[in-house]
């Protein structure tokens, strides 16, 4: 590995880390004050809960604000390597201007594969664990869970088990029930193909009842009422949204929702933003390098800074237009989710090409400088 490339990747990696530790500083600084007046007043209020949910939502923050965290380091320190003037001695000794971007490329390709991983391994775990934490500050008593994509549930003396479940259709799928009797002793199970919340009743879809007993009665039904406890707002409060399923979770929820004849344009346009946001932080890379540069040449390392910061706002805007477009139906999910990503890539490429060209004056300019040479004289 070349000596440049080591150093120029280092000093990236650096800023990086010295940008998320201010990130998070501000975070838990402020996110910490906010949470300490929601649940300060709480009777089973903890200091350990109280950590260890403020630690939870870091995950979900991160996954947020990497792109923007990418954009602000690279900015800084090629803003830094540009008024030391290292960038030019490195252009006159002959480096060309893609040996300098490989290596900030590089660490952002690390941060995308960072991204990925945190977003479908890390945000599942640390979401269903905000939650569990949430409940227990507040004291709300934990009846139904969720773990995997898998609801569990309890209702008097039933246990609902449901593979799959979508809040926004108020459905469960793949639904099994077993029903005690007052010993406890499993008096029924119920397997049933979904069910589904018509105003506030539900009912069991397509499914086979087994009563045990002195012996075994097999009732099978196409649509019956069942008696459950579970609302729509426990439904919400339980399962998980769509930004907080894993990739693998999504495609088999939203294929599912397809086959049984209900929009699943939400879950696909997570689907594909679960693909399409670690590119983000690759855009928002390629967007700093010009920046930063070209502006430095136009003699404003502040104005390039201001100007890669509004870039990566309208970055962040833009995603949560088109995505909230996409979630209308507006869009296609493909559109929805790869669009912001592409529009600021092409953005980033463009200015990137022209970046070795010198930049020249206007010719107004030039010809107001002659004159005033010829007065002087």
């Amino acid at each position: 590995m070349p000596i440049l490339f080591r150093h120029l990747l280092g000093l990236y990696l650096g800023g990086v880390v010295r940008v998320i530790g201010i990130f998070l500083g501000l975070f838990l600084l402020m996110d910490g004050i906010e949470s300490l007046r929601r649940f300060g007043d709480e009777v089973h209020f903890t200091w350990p809960d109280m950590v260890l949910y403020m630690v939870a939502r870091i995950p979900a923050y991160m996954i947020q604000f990497l792109p923007p965290i990418a954009l602000l380091a690279a900015l800084l320190v090629l803003g830094r390597l540009a008024r030391q003037n290292e960038i030019m001695i490195m252009r006159a000794s002959g480096v060309p201007i893609y040996r300098i971007l490989i290596p900030f490329l590089m660490g952002g390709m690390l941060l995308a594969v960072a991204h990925l991983l945190l977003q479908d391994r890390v945000i599942p775990w640390s979401n269903h664990l905000q939650q569990t934490l949430k409940d227990r500050l507040t004291g709300v008593p934990v009846d139904a869970a969720s773990e995997g994509g898998n609801l569990w549930l309890r209702s008097g003396r039933q246990i609902i088990h449901a593979r799959l479940a979508s809040p926004h259709h108020r459905i469960l799928l793949d639904v099994t029930v077993f029903a005690f009797d007052d010993h406890f002793h499993l008096a029924s199970r119920i397997e049933a193909h979904k069910a589904e919340m018509v105003g506030d009743a539900w009912f069991l879809i397509r499914g086979v009842t087994y009563r045990f007993g002195d012996h075994l009665e097999v009732d099978r039904f196409d649509r019956r009422p069942w008696s459950v406890t579970l609302d729509a707002g426990q439904l919400d409060r339980t399962t998980p949204p769509p930004n907080s399923l894993s990739i693998r979770q999504l495609h088999q929820l939203a294929g599912r929702l397809v086959r049984e004849g209900y929009d699943a344009t939400p879950y696909w346009v997570m689907l594909q933003r679960k693909f399409a946001d670690p590119l983000t932080t690759l855009a928002a890379v390629l967007l700093a390098f010009p920046f930063s540069l070209r502006l430095e040449r136009l003699g404003g390392g502040t104005r390039s800074l201001i100007a890669g910061l509004l870039v990566g706002f309208g970055m962040f805007v833009l995603v949560d237009l088109t995505t909230a477009l996409g979630m209308g139906g507006r869009l296609p999910p493909a559109v929805a989710a790869w669009s912001p990503v592409l529009f600021f890539l092409g953005i980033g490429g463009f200015l990137l090409l022209h970046l070795a060209a010198p930049v020249r004056e206007r010719s107004w300019v030039i010809a107001w400088r002659r004159w005033r040479t010829a007065r002087i004289r």
